[in-house]
């Protein structure tokens, strides 16, 4: 096994050298004498033994140095001294022994300096104080010759005397931000004015005091109002003055209130209730947030099935079942109006009853789920009937999707649909107790309780009711299943 490791280490090692050292020949081809040097010298890293990749690095090498000490002689005569400055590094680290090439890189790197100098103090004279210390700083850092180290003094006290010269402006126009960054960065550049900038600093802490707690009220104003929005971009703008402090807890408050409902509008409840939740523990609610959990986090409740009340007779003044006798069509006209100017009452439920045998359908409730599901409660004759008929959905407070509720009057012909009511989700969950009306339902009674630990798709006192079978084949043995006990 390790011999094999072994192996392929070394096809590796071999692959890399040969592409390294066709890189090299394609440069050297075309006279680029530094991109030859650079792939010969991985080349011969990657195979050291190799006298032939050894020869041709060389070759490159020798080259790439009398190129590049060309090149820089040429940029130094038109003055482009960063380009000489460029070259005479690469040279160095071709033959970093090479004392006239030092040389030569030291007199570059002077003249590039002073110039960095010259734009330091120009930046300086502009006002663009934090641009002119970095040129300043990279041109010490590049040459420590004399006349570099006497420019830049002079740069240095320009810097320091625009540069308090402008703080003091920004101090009068009161805008400390700008004071106190500048102070501290004069400051830097001299010591003897601390105490001045010290000063500045601590008329700045006083400001960002007051401003921060001003920002923060204006947050605490726009919450109580309920506009996450506005209120997390004071929040935001005062913690950019100063990290920590009251305003933290409370942007990630308002910041999670904001998400929460943005998913509400996503439908996505799971997420809505997981940044409520988060609101929450911030310890900034003081309430809203646990309510709107509470709202939002969908949970299984049972909806129950009461009583169900329809009109006695057709829209055309018919029975539903059996011939209208003079005795029905006065029951029927005087349950109808008394339940629609009523409502339930123990008058309607007793007129209710004396609806002649024959004239009390075989009716029965189908309930459409959200999910598509159809359950149904057992067949029962009469206009009026009460129920012991549940199931239990998932739902929450904003749930609009709607469970349809239909009556159906079975009859050895086929079905006939009596009625249709529907109710969104969120209704039952916010009112618990309903009483629903449609075409020739008079109400529908239902009543929604916490689901008690019982399971989503669960149910009492009803049946599944299984989809109809494609045309040509063989219905089930039953359409209707059995209604759980």
């Amino acid at each position: 096994m390790k011999r094999a490791v072994l192996g392929v280490v070394a096809a590796i090692m071999l692959a890399a050298c040969a592409s390294a050292e066709k890189a090299g020949d394609r440069a050297a081809a075309v006279g680029d004498w530094k991109g030859a040097y650079t792939a010969y010298r991985q080349a011969l890293a990657n195979e050291p033994d190799n006298a032939e990749v050894k020869a041709k690095y060389e070759q490159a090498r020798e080259q790439a140095l009398q190129d590049t000490q060309k090149r820089a002689q040429t940029c130094a005569q038109v003055d482009d001294w960063n380009c000489a400055l460029a070259e005479s590094d690469f040279a160095l680290s071709i033959d970093g022994g090479n004392a006239d090439i030092a040389a030569f890189r030291m007199r570059a790197a002077n003249r590039v300096a002073i110039g960095m100098l010259e734009g330091a103090a120009e930046h300086a004279r502009s006002g663009h104080f934090p641009e002119a210390v970095n040129e300043m700083q990279r041109a010490t850092q590049l040459s420590q010759a004399p006349d570099v180290k006497t420019r830049s003094e002079e740069v240095r006290r320009l810097i320091v005397t625009g540069g308090r010269a402008r703080a003091e402006g920004y101090r009068q126009e009161r805008n400390l931000i700008a004071a106190n960054e500048l102070a501290q960065l004069v400051a830097g550049l001299d010591g003897s004015l601390a105490g001045w900038a010290q000063g500045i600093a601590a008329e700045y802490e006083q400001w960002v005091t007051v401003e921060y707690e001003r920002l923060a009220r204006e947050g605490d104003d726009a919450r109580v109002n309920h506009d996450w929005a506005a209120a997390q971009e004071r929040y935001r703008a005062a913690l950019s003055l100063r990290q920590g402090g009251r305003a933290a807890p409370l942007e990630e408050y308002v910041r999670n209130l904001g998400e929460a409902e943005r998913q509400l509008g996503n439908r996505d409840w799971n997420r809505a209730a997981e940044a409520y939740r988060i609101a929450v523990r911030t310890g900034q609610d003081d309430g809203y947030a646990s309510r709107q959990l509470e709202l939002t986090e969908p949970r299984p409740y049972r909806v129950a099935l009461r009583s169900l009340l329809v009109v006695p007779a057709r829209p055309d003044g018919n029975a539903w079942v059996g011939a209208a006798s003079p005795l029905f069509a006065r029951v029927a006209q005087k349950l109808t109006s008394l339940a629609e100017r009523r409502g339930m009452s123990d008058v309607v439920m007793e007129l209710a009853r004396t609806i002649p045998q024959e004239n009390q359908p075989r009716l029965r409730v189908e309930a459409v789920l959200p999910d598509g599901t159809r359950l149904t409660t057992p067949p029962q004759h009469g206009i009026y009937m009460g129920y012991d008929s549940e199931f239990v959905i998932l739902g929450n407070a904003f749930d609009e999707t709607p469970i349809t509720f239909q009556v159906y009057m079975d009859d050895p012909r086929g079905n006939e649909l009596v009625g249709t009511v529907d109710v969104p989700v969120r209704e039952l969950v916010a009112q618990r107790n309903l009483s629903l009306k449609g075409r020739s339902v008079l109400a529908l009674k239902l009543a929604t309780a916490n689901g008690d630990g019982r399971a989503p798709g669960s149910m009492q006192g009803m049946a599944r009711v299984e989809p109809m079978p494609p045309p040509g084949a063989m219905p089930p043995q039953g359409h209707v299943a059995t209604p759980i006990p």
